[in-house]
């Protein structure tokens, strides 16, 4: 079997999978050439619709046209487009390259092969095979990729290759393919393909589904690859469902190729409903990674409304309002975000929260941010706050000049540091 010669016995796979669901895609019915329109009227006809400056009437033009290309007239659509190339709109491209591909896709993979410009030839490369391997001729794509002897050419065909599969119908055979690229010498690594294919194809939940087949916390690359993507790309279209995938994953404690994720699924939580992140973040083990997706949420919230974030920290934390006990970590960590928003709205109420922040939450910074916004608006009192404050000389001196900025910048938050 050839350097990539698992790619036609997988393809046979795929082949019967096919026959046995019945998932190939319908062919594309495109009329009879002799009852088409001729290359020379095609390709005037494409062209004046290329002229259209509006994309959606251009759009609609070129659909319409192309729904009429033959193997008698697809040279003029061909020439129609080539002559605007300095001009072209990547959409436009889009819409006759993927036409072609349904008509005869190694007759449009060779046009796309032929152009001069690197960057238009990579676009086409990728277009023409990601729909020849989702329009249910996945052999004949695979067997063109076994044919290209240029080894960049194979790289840039091999995601849109497995996305197509994945598109065409057969998840379990595209998940061996990549596999197979990911295992071959060198590497090449399709899952952002294959997984994006997943999302288009079966939603967020079909990408988890996929991961969850996997066993990334025995150790393997390939399946961290697979859990890694499958959170980012799964997590914005359903950020709920991959907070609960990420606790499968982490359920015996956080393992260090996941860290990232932590931040950015809480991120994602917040957007829709800060309370919810700060629940789900909350039953977590301490870390530098929950600490900072903690204030990052809390702070989120205290600018949309500040009012219901602080209500929900009084019923959820430890903290004596009246006390000047030494706070928990996480409620540091949770109040330093509210401080930071109350700074600048009511600085005489944050500053006694912020003096009692715990050091590595950022209570500094804090002392400063309100420092430089009491000032400007009640500069006698921020005085006295400032003088009973016990600090070392360098923090004095800090918060000194931010309170000395405040006053002559009149607390305007654009003139603030760029720390504050």
């Amino acid at each position: 079997m050839g350097r990539f010669g698992w790619i036609a016995a997988l393809m046979m796979a795929g082949l019967g999978f096919f026959v046995g669901r019945g998932l190939a895609p319908s062919a594309i019915a495109f009329p009879d050439p002799e009852a088409g329109r001729s290359a020379e009227q095609m390709e005037s006809e494409v062209a004046q619709a290329l002229r259209e400056s509006r994309a959606f009437p251009r759009a609609s033009s070129l659909i319409r046209l192309f729904e009429g290309l033959t193997t008698e007239n697809v040279e003029g659509a061909a020439r129609a487009v080539r002559a605007r190339s300095g001009e072209r709109d990547p959409v436009d491209l889009q819409l006759f390259l993927t036409a072609w591909a349904h008509l005869d896709a190694r007759a449009a993979m060779l046009e796309v092969q032929s152009w001069p410009i690197r960057s238009r030839r990579e676009l086409g490369i990728r277009i023409v095979m990601r729909e020849w391997a989702a329009s249910g001729r996945a052999l004949e794509a695979g067997n063109y990729y076994e044919s290209l002897s240029d080894p960049d050419q194979r790289v840039l065909a091999a995601g849109p290759l497995v996305r197509g599969w994945v598109l065409g119908g057969d998840l379990e055979g595209a998940l061996e393919l990549a596999r197979r690229f990911w295992e071959s010498e060198p590497r090449i690594d399709v899952v952002e393909a294959l997984l994006q294919g997943t999302l288009h194809r079966e939603s967020a939940e079909g990408v988890l589904a996929l991961a969850r087949q996997l066993d990334p916390q025995a150790g393997g690359e390939f399946d961290q690859r697979i859990a890694l993507t499958a959170l980012r790309l799964a997590g914005r279209e359903n950020p709920v469902a991959t907070a609960a995938y990420y606790d499968e994953l982490s359920r015996n404690g956080p393992s260090p190729w996941l860290a990232g994720n932590l931040v950015r699924i809480a991120g994602l939580l917040r957007n829709d409903d800060p309370e919810a992140a700060l629940e789900w973040l909350l039953p977590k083990p301490e870390s530098a990674e929950r600490s900072r997706a903690l204030t990052e949420t809390t702070g989120t919230w205290a600018r949309r409304d500040l009012d219901a974030a602080w209500k929900w920290f009084e019923a959820h934390s430890s903290v004596d309002r009246d006390g000047n006990e030494p706070l928990s970590t996480t409620d540091s960590f949770m109040l330093v975000g509210l401080v930071r928003r109350m700074a600048r709205t009511r600085p005489a109420e944050a500053a006694g929260w912020a003096v009692r922040l715990r050091p590595e939450s950022g209570r500094i910074a804090m002392l400063r941010r309100v420092a430089y916004f009491w000032s400007a608006s009640d500069p006698t009192a921020a005085d006295r706050w400032l003088a009973g404050l016990e600090l070392k000389d360098a923090e004095r001196a800090r918060i000194d000049d931010a309170a000395r900025w405040g006053r002559s910048q009149k607390g305007d938050p654009k003139s603030a540091p760029g720390d504050l």
